[in-house]
């Protein structure tokens, strides 16, 4: 097939799945409308219930249907204007179950955050344009960590940049989850209560891995590779076990580091010659 006619194609098939996602979202909107609707309705009867009839003005079949039509249009313009807010609850309810929008958790974890990966593609030639994007983020945090349990910050820099790139609300389809994908149970082993919390996050991650340095007698590999494989693993091979992903993993994050480390030394040079600068220009060397 020619390149030409495949975008053609796929650009053919995007547009019929937009068309069939935009036709699913409608269907979703009406039924959460007419389920507002509906409930608004059983309310208003509920509340007339509370109100005792007059023994002197009584009501007849006719004026009792009169009323629920009454009340079944008011529940129709309210759920029309949004008033309860329950529609809008239920449709984003089932978008979340079809995977179109955020949890109603108020978290903005989208599918697209729920489908990533554990461990994101890495270019070498990307690699400071990641470390400069995690720093940009989460530098102090990372920084105040680290030095609270004695880890390398631009090791955490590194590992943050290869697990989630910097974002707070990656999940990975084994389930890990945050800016350094911590699995559920290494989480609550860690003490963490919300592994999408940021600062929760990287201080159980940072714990986790000063274990695995502790384990290891300081190794940064080997922790690295006990960090994505599992400690069992490390100890079964005595060594970085011969898994393609984790090996990888190990030479992207070191190298990850490395140009962490780099970008310091710089940002450092940088600021003693902006010092230099004004201690000259004020005289004082």
């Amino acid at each position: 097939m020619r390149i030409d006619n495949f975008n053609i194609d796929y650009n053919a098939a995007r547009g019929l799945e937009a068309k069939g996602s935009t036709a699913r979202g409608s269907k979703a909107a009406q039924v959460a409308k007419e389920f507002e609707a509906m409930f608004t309705s059983m309310m208003f009867k509920a509340m007339r219930g509370t109100v005792n009839e007059s023994s002197l003005i009584r009501k007849n079949i006719g004026e009792n249907i009169f009323t629920e039509m009454l009340d079944g249009e008011y529940a129709k313009m309210s759920s029309e204007n949004g008033a309860l807010g329950l529609a809008a609850l239920i449709q984003k309810e089932i978008d979340r179950c079809e995977g179109r929008s955020p949890a109603l958790d108020g978290s903005s974890t989208s599918a697209a955050m729920r489908r990533s990966r554990a461990s994101w593609a890495y270019a070498p030639a990307d690699s400071a344009a990641l470390i400069e994007k995690v720093r940009g983020k989460w530098d102090s945090l990372i920084s105040e960590v680290c030095e609270r349990y004695g880890v390398d910050k631009d090791l955490v820099t590194a590992v943050v940049a290869r697990e989630s790139a910097g974002n707070p609300h990656a999940i990975s389809p084994k389930g890990a989850k945050g800016l350094m994908q911590l699995m559920d149970a290494t989480a609550r082993d860690m003490g963490v209560g919300s592994s999408f919390s940021p600062i929760e996050n990287i201080t159980g991650g940072v714990k986790y891995l000063k274990n695995m340095l502790n384990s290891f007698n300081g190794d940064e590999s080997l922790a690295l590779a006990s960090y994505n494989a599992g400690p069992g693993a490390v100890k079964r091979y005595n060594g970085i076990p011969p898994y393609r992903e984790t090996r990888e993993y190990v030479r992207a994050v070191l190298a990850l580091k490395a140009k962490a480390a780099e970008g310091a030394l710089a940002a450092a040079g940088n600021e003693n010659n902006a010092v230099n600068a004004v201690n000259a220009e004020s005289g004082a060397i």
